[in-house]
């Protein structure tokens, strides 16, 4: 659960971020909308709740894919300091993104520049939606818009691959989309003010100092476990009386269950 509640804080304080980022690409979709759609707030609201509810499918499905990526290295190499270097990776990522939002270093855009590789093969076909005409055109348009590179987005998705589980990599992602759904649901009737207010550096740097606090946390487990020598996870306390009593079972090897990581 500590997992969710930080990817949620991560997008919602981060929403300084979407808002400056990605304040164009609203601006540009309601701009393309019809004169009586813009006159309609009901109906434009519609049309902004279908970019999003397409925007966080596709950080659910990509949740889903880096979950099973990361369960086929920690199931394929079986190795304790994979799954712990891996937990170090995303917090370190956090913290990136906590520096970047906050304008004390740009070292995450590393990441985007990969991310937008794949972007350019996928802004070819959000052309095909273009202008926004109907609801259909407007989630498929969100759907893509998840693409667009974002190093806030791939902050979050390190702990989607940390967490080995197909389930588990939607439900983080999941928590990440909806904690950037209000800035960005603001942003359709307030851009140009909200706009303004993000650049100030002091809500930047405070936004920005509040992630870096919580990707401290993230690294806090796995480095002190690594210093301890302990394992990461639950302890098997209880397995020694359990031998105790039945000295001829074989035991079995204790295996985390997909909640564990989550609580």
């Amino acid at each position: 659960m500590e997992v969710l509640i930080s990817v949620f804080l991560m997008g919602l304080l981060g929403g300084v971020h979407c808002l400056g980022m990605c304040g164009g690409v609203v601006a540009m979709l309601t701009a393309g909308l019809d004169p009586q759609v813009k006159a309609n707030p009901r109906k434009i609201a519609l049309f902004h709740l279908n970019y999003n509810i397409g925007r966080i499918l596709s950080y659910i499905l990509m949740g889903v894919i880096f979950g099973v990526v990361g369960a086929m290295l920690t199931q394929s190499l079986q190795m304790n300091i994979l799954d712990k270097s891996l937990r170090v990776f995303s917090g370190v990522l956090m913290i990136m993104v906590g520096l970047y939002i906050g304008n004390w270093s740009s070292s995450i855009q590393i990441l985007e520049k990969i991310g937008s590789k794949l972007w350019a093969k996928l802004q070819p076909l959000s052309q095909r939606f273009l202008p926004v005409r109907n609801l259909r055109g407007a989630f498929f348009t969100g759907l893509l818009w998840g693409g667009i590179p974002c190093g806030l987005v791939y902050g979050a998705l390190g702990f989607a691959i940390v967490s080995g589980s197909a389930t588990q990599g939607g439900l983080i992602m999941l928590a990440f989309g909806l904690g950037t759904l209000p800035s960005l649901l603001l942003m359709a009737g307030l851009s140009s003010q909200l706009t303004v207010l993000v650049q100030k550096p002091l809500i930047r740097q405070v936004s920005g100092l509040f992630i870096i606090i919580l990707g401290v946390a993230a690294l806090w487990m796995p480095i002190n476990s690594m210093i301890n020598g302990k394992p990461h996870g639950h302890s098997n306390m209880q397995q020694p009386a359990i031998e105790m009593q039945k000295p001829h079972s074989k035991t079995i090897p204790f295996k985390p269950s997909d909640l564990d990581y989550l609580t």
